[in-house]
């Protein structure tokens, strides 16, 4: 989808759906404190990528890789024994790939990939970093 506006819609239906799995996950089946904060926090962004394209362009495959690398990030920091070095390596490089294509396809300008990645990494860090 090339327009914003066109997003939009199905944007709304994938934050609502995703709202609602979350509640369903974390209240009903009583998923871990680390599961339910990897929810919260993809709910949270994808209520602000849905804000922020209402806007703004934004990229939601590079705040959606970016996300994971911040969750695999916030995970190392916190538990420092070396075994998700590697998969986050794997997950930076992929980001990387898919980012460089998404420019590559002219889908995004680079300012926009940046946002969207500044958005995922930072939200999901955070929220990963602080509540667990």
């Amino acid at each position: 989808m090339e327009d914003r506006e066109e997003r939009m819609v199905p944007f709304v239906f994938i934050t609502l759906f995703f709202m609602m799995t979350t509640y369903l996950f974390i209240y009903k089946v009583g998923v871990n404190q680390i599961v339910g904060v990897i929810f919260l926090s993809t709910t949270l962004l994808l209520i602000l990528l849905t804000l922020v394209t209402s806007r703004y362009k934004i990229s939601i495959h590079a705040a959606a890789l970016s996300g994971v690398c911040g969750y695999l990030l916030a995970l190392c920091w916190r538990y420092p024994n070396g075994m998700l070095v590697y998969p986050l390596i794997a997950t930076l490089i992929v980001a990387g790939g898919v980012m460089s294509a998404r420019l590559q396809l002219n889908a995004h300008r680079a300012h926009e990939i940046l946002a969207g990645s500044l958005l995922g990494l930072l939200t999901c860090f955070a929220a990963l970093y602080w509540f667990i």
